[in-house]
């Protein structure tokens, strides 16, 4: 008899917890204006900076190896790598969409804000205008991200493991990887964004006296976002409506006869704070982004010109290309994106914006459970999931101009998020269903392993590669 008690009692104590504790959020979640509100978010201990600094090493180790290779110039860095450099040799025709013709095997980037553009011309400055020097600002990028992408588990979910799970799968992605090693913008949208909605969540999980700089923090970061690509105003858009539906029910909680000071006090505050950081502050980031383009002597009637012919461009472009696909494909990794390639004497050397198919197949699937199971237990980290995801992905049926999988790239930490939280739920349940999640997750690097070589361009003979190309769409 006290055998079976010792063995049962430590099973129905941590019931007992879980149900306290999901308690605990509900009762919090009933009164987000509660003076006495506890914090929903953790605090950072000196283990989760030792694994945020190892991920940051172990990712930079992953994205320089042959960072060189190829030495050219890998699909849009025709364009991206080329503008950078010439911002460094102050030609003023860089930043403008009325430039001269240039060779067809080049061309000027102004359909994008600059920003993007100067981080690349960073990396050209320091390491001079090499493959390395121009794409080296990418693998720092992707690095950062990494270690993001754990924070994100970790506040979201309150989980050391999920944050670990979070960014392994991110890394074993594949796009996630190949992102990271060329010298495109769309690496430093995503960490922008994803830092930007990681700050979003501590605002919404913090007291109403410790908003002001969660709120700023995401203003910056949506507005480094968008000075980088325009279609950061997608999350920002989404994010300011949630902090509009904040504010309205922080209002009904004062409309009373006897309004408490407190909340009085924080709504007058948000009222100000609200537009200044959401919008004053972003639009602040965006017109610095272009000084050079006004350094170098263009006026303010050219930037309001130059902004019509970026819209233009990317609602009116009817373009096409053998590598383009429908936003609706892109969960399923169907169609890849060949950035270079090489052949001869029986090797096959080419690089692809792919995903690694048993990340991409679970994401969808897992971000709908996950926000269905926090919906049912009013999971504070909702609104940031599913902006993260569905915010990033679904606005891109909207856009008339043919789209690549790349565009993806800002929605997968969070779609790998997802898959993480269900893995956890999967081991914590115990029993058999802990083999599924261990044999998952090593099917996942397996497979990365396996897709390594057409990530990253490694010489391959022709029936290897072969192998590889799983789907039609593929090649």
């Amino acid at each position: 008899m006290k055998a079976t008690k010792h063995v049962d009692e430590p099973r129905t104590s941590r019931r007992k917890g879980r149900r306290e504790a999901r308690k605990a959020v509900q009762e919090n979640q009933r009164g987000p204006f509660s003076r006495t509100q506890h914090e929903l978010r953790i605090r950072l201990s000196r283990a989760d900076l030792v694994i945020v600094s190892l991920l940051f090493i172990v990712s930079l180790a992953l994205f320089v190896y042959r960072l060189g290779v190829p030495s050219w110039y890998e699909y849009d860095e025709v364009y991206h790598a080329f503008t950078a450099e010439q911002y460094l040799l102050g030609n003023p025709e860089a930043f403008t969409y009325y430039s001269r013709p240039l060779p067809p095997a080049i061309s000027y980037t102004w359909n994008h804000p600059p920003l993007g553009l100067w981080l690349i011309a960073s990396g050209i400055e320091t390491f001079g205008n090499t493959s390395f020097g121009w794409r080296l600002p990418s693998a720092l990028f992707g690095s950062a991200g990494a270690a993001l992408a754990y924070l994100l588990g970790l506040y979201l979910a309150r989980s050391r493991p999920v944050g670990v799970l979070t960014s392994t799968l991110l890394l074993a992605s594949g796009l996630y990887l190949v992102q990271s090693r060329v010298g495109t913008l769309d690496i430093f949208e995503a960490v922008f964004l994803m830092g930007a909605l990681l700050c979003f969540h501590l605002f919404l999980t913090s007291p109403l006296d410790k908003l002001r700089w969660p709120l700023v923090g995401t203003g910056i970061l949506l507005g480094l976002g968008i000075a980088t690509k325009w279609d950061g105003a997608y999350p920002a858009v989404l994010v300011g409506l949630v902090v509009l539906s904040r504010l309205w029910k922080l209002y009904e909680e004062c409309e009373g006869r006897r309004p408490k000071p407190y909340l009085l006090r924080a709504l007058n505050e948000q009222l100000v704070l609200a537009p200044l950081a959401l919008v004053v502050l972003p639009m602040v980031i965006y017109i610095l982004a272009y000084t050079g383009f006004f350094v170098s002597g263009h006026s303010w009637g050219e930037f309001v010109r130059q902004q019509q012919a970026m819209f233009r461009y990317h609602s009116e472009l009817r373009a096409t290309h053998p590598y383009s696909s429908p936003f609706w494909s892109w969960p399923l990794d169907l169609r890849g994106v060949r950035y270079s390639g090489a052949h001869g004497h029986g090797i096959v050397m080419r690089t692809y914006a792919l995903g690694n198919p048993l990340v991409f197949w679970a994401l969808l699937p897992a971000v709908v459970w996950v926000c269905y199971t926090w919906y049912r237990e009013r999971h504070p980290a909702l609104p940031v999931l599913s902006i993260g995801f569905f915010g990033q992905w679904l606005p891109w049926m909207l856009v008339p101009r043919i789209a690549f999988l790349y565009h993806f790239l800002p929605a997968l930490p969070f779609g790998c998020l997802a898959v993480a939280v269900v893995l956890r739920r999967l081991w914590r349940s115990g029993e058999w269903r802990r083999v599924p999640a261990v044999a998952y997750v090593g099917l996942v690097v397996a497979a990365f392993c396996f897709f390594y070589p057409i990530y990253t361009s490694l010489p391959l003979s022709p029936h290897a590669f072969g192998l590889r190309m799983w789907l039609p769409g593929w090649r």
